[in-house]
């Protein structure tokens, strides 16, 4: 039995924060496969203003020859992107694997007012991280584990290419390169 790990988000874009919760998390919870999965349509941001392949694109180049990989699962999906059916189609295709599904602390926090979030637990160990410095009281089955503090947003960035600032210091230059390449933010 394989254990593998599923680190879904908006990653608008992907940056170094969210490099050290995937090598934290193989580590730390002994994963065999770790698999960043970009949201397709959110249903709690009703812009993104990225568009998925872009999105996808960025991640898959920050994870080139990290041995992680990154699917387009939502986006073949189409429609809304509910963690409770990713989880459960992943499931699915991983039958007999171990799943964690790995959180912040602050989306742990508000885990109970998902959309219908024992289909998750049902499926898959949650796989708590500390985030923005807050910490949180993990229950069993949920895990914890811990990431380096980087003090980066998807946010900020977007906010400080915007302005022109540099941002090298907190994204993988391949990253870096592709936002320049494709004129974003």
């Amino acid at each position: 039995m394989a254990k593998i790990g599923l680190f879904g988000g908006a990653f608008d874009p992907f940056h170094n924060g969210h490099l050290a919760i995937c090598r934290a998390a193989a580590e730390q919870l002994g994963l065999n496969r770790l698999i960043v999965i970009p949201t397709f349509v959110p249903p709690h941001k009703n812009n993104m203003r990225t568009a998925f392949k872009d999105r996808y694109n960025m991640a898959a180049a920050a994870l080139r020859g990290t041995g992680f990989a990154v699917s387009d699962y939502e986006q073949r999906r189409g429609d809304v992107s509910y963690s409770a059916q990713t989880v459960e189609d992943f499931a699915k295709m991983y039958p007999g694997d171990k799943l964690y599904f790995i959180i912040g602390g602050d989306s742990y926090r508000d885990f109970h007012s998902w959309y219908e979030p024992w289909r998750i637990t049902d499926k898959a160990t949650l796989a708590v991280y500390p985030r923005n410095g807050a910490e949180v009281e993990v229950l069993p089955p949920a895990v914890s584990f811990r990431a380096e503090t980087i003090d980066v947003s998807s946010t900020l960035l977007r906010e400080r290419i915007a302005n022109g600032e540099d941002i090298s210091e907190y994204v993988p230059e391949a990253v870096k390169i592709y936002i320049t390449e494709h004129n974003l933010y």
